[in-house]
């Protein structure tokens, strides 16, 4: 009796999994945020929480990462509204934001940005390090802002603590090599 129970489900089993299909699917498109997620829009503001796919993905470049993950006239065509002239868009992350001002037709006119406790870039450490030897860095704000998909301007403000006693640096990656360090 057990061997015409297996059996039977033996046949059962292989009559069923001749009669299954492929179906294939169309290819999908995806609008206007791969990785953002659209959490507020205030009219002409609109605010995206960035999801990376590892730690230090949208810190390390932010106008290149909305670029790759972000298509502008998508959005622009999605959210259907011709009464504005531009649209301010925030990329938010847990370390920090870009914004980023498009006109009406989609095209980047300028950005800003600023982050906190970040990993510093490896000339900016070294040059910290070379002019203040025996002081640790307690935190960090990065800021920039420019021109289109251009940063015209940054600035990293370090906090430094040496016992008890405090420092606050600022530095410019742009002068690092020129000039010394800005220190107050």
């Amino acid at each position: 009796m057990r061997t015409l129970i297996v059996l039977l489900l033996l046949v059962g089993f292989i009559s069923t999994s001749q009669a299954q299909q492929i179906t294939e699917l169309e290819e999908a498109k995806v609008n206007f945020a791969l990785n953002p997620i659209k959490i507020s829009s205030n009219l002409e503001e609109y605010t995206f929480i960035v999801e990376e796919s590892f730690a230090g993905e949208f810190i390390k470049n932010p106008i290149a990462f909305m670029k790759e993950n972000f298509d502008i006239k998508a959005f622009i065509t999605s959210i259907d509204n011709d009464k504005y002239d531009e649209f301010l868009v925030t990329f938010k992350s847990s370390k920090g934001y870009l914004e980023a001002n498009y006109d009406k037709d989609g095209t980047l006119v300028e950005t800003s940005q600023r982050f906190k406790d970040i990993v510093l870039p490896l000339n900016v450490r070294r040059e910290l390090y070379k002019n203040n030897i025996g002081w640790t860095m307690v935190q960090n704000k990065y800021m920039a802002s420019g021109k289109s998909d251009r940063i015209d301007k940054e600035v990293y403000k370090i906090k430094l603590e040496n016992g008890k006693k405090s420092l606050n640096v600022k530095i410019d990656p742009r002068d690092i090599g020129n000039s010394e360090v800005a220190s107050h």
